[in-house]
């Protein structure tokens, strides 16, 4: 194409001209809507164990597999408060629209300085230690009517239930399990232990009295100092003892129940995606783990000649 002045060719480099600049200006306007469809998250993990791992992963996967475009801020806190300080001052600052707690360092931290973003949190004991205004999640603990239904196939001769435990952190926990097991047609013999002195003499008082022993969550009561106390006491008497989390299969427990984490992190994904589209936190009542799991220790079985039925064996999630 031949230009016959110079005119002509100015006009047509200014009309290519503004067109670039009017696509250049498109082009950016899109870029800065797509990031503003972000939704800006933090994410606080306790530690980095694999259970942590798992439960942020499933919370990260059932986000992206319902839309919700996140951009996440990531504080590991290394079970340090001084780390989870910092992370909640720099939230409070940056202001995201939702933060993620995984543990109880996170979440109490988080719970306690903010009151005005929306906060799930996971793998925390207890519903009391998340349910706030503005928080919800799934905490940690296994109710005790299922507890006792997963008992029951375990081991169906059982009938008493032994408990040892800490008032001071389990007194609500063992009143409401012990109406649960009068309902379900167990007696629940429950032993109150006030220090670790008090452990012996409470496993002692069990060993004559119940078929099957109980572990629930307890700082005190158990705990890596008091392990081989109990699993002593739980093989010396042939009474099976069931664990309040993998780890304790592990060591010598029958058996033991736990949460799906992965599945855990998706529950609190779609608590998340609740908020996110406008429901208060408030609305968005705190649960426990939809999915459970369980490990068991065939060689404790063995040892206490007790057979488990092999649709039990077969679907464990973990076998010891």
């Amino acid at each position: 194409m031949l230009f016959k002045t110079a005119s002509e060719w100015a006009s047509l480099t200014i009309r290519t001209g503004i067109l670039t600049l009017a696509v250049l200006a498109t082009l950016i306007t899109l870029i800065a809507d797509i990031r503003a469809a972000e939704v800006q998250i933090a994410v606080l993990v306790s530690n980095n164990s694999q259970p942590y791992n798992e439960t942020i992963n499933g919370f990260k996967r059932q986000m992206e597999k319902k839309g919700v475009r996140a951009e996440y801020k990531m504080y590991a806190l290394e079970g340090d408060p001084g780390k989870a300080a910092l992370a909640v001052q720099e939230i409070k600052k940056n202001r995201p629209a939702l933060v993620f707690c995984a543990g109880s360092l996170a979440a109490g931290k988080t719970l306690k300085e903010i009151s005005d973003i929306p906060v799930v949190s996971a793998l925390v004991l207890k519903i009391e230690d998340i349910r706030r205004p503005n928080g919800t999640g799934v905490a940690l603990g296994v109710p005790a009517e299922t507890q006792f239904q997963w008992m029951r196939r375990f081991l169906p001769k059982a009938k008493s239930i032994g408990v040892v435990f800490n008032p001071q952190e389990n007194k609500e926990t063992v009143e409401e399990a012990a109406r649960v097991a009068q309902k379900m047609g167990f007696k629940l013999d429950a032993q109150e232990v006030l220090a670790p002195k008090d452990l012996p003499a409470a496993l002692e008082k069990l060993a004559t009295s119940v078929d099957v022993l109980w572990g629930i969550a307890d700082n005190l009561v158990l705990n890596p100092q008091t392990a081989k106390l109990v699993l002593l006491s739980s093989f010396r008497n042939r009474i099976p003892f069931v664990g309040p989390s993998a780890a304790w299969t592990k060591a010598g427990a029958l058996y033991s129940l736990d949460c799906d984490y992965s599945d855990m992190g998706a529950q609190c994904a779609e608590m998340a995606q609740k908020i996110l589209q406008g429901s208060p936190a408030s609305s968005v009542h705190p649960s426990v783990p939809r999915k459970i799991v369980y490990s068991i220790n065939m060689k404790t079985a063995g040892e206490m000649a007790l057979k488990i039925p092999d649709e039990l064996a077969r679907n464990a999630n973990t076998t010891y």
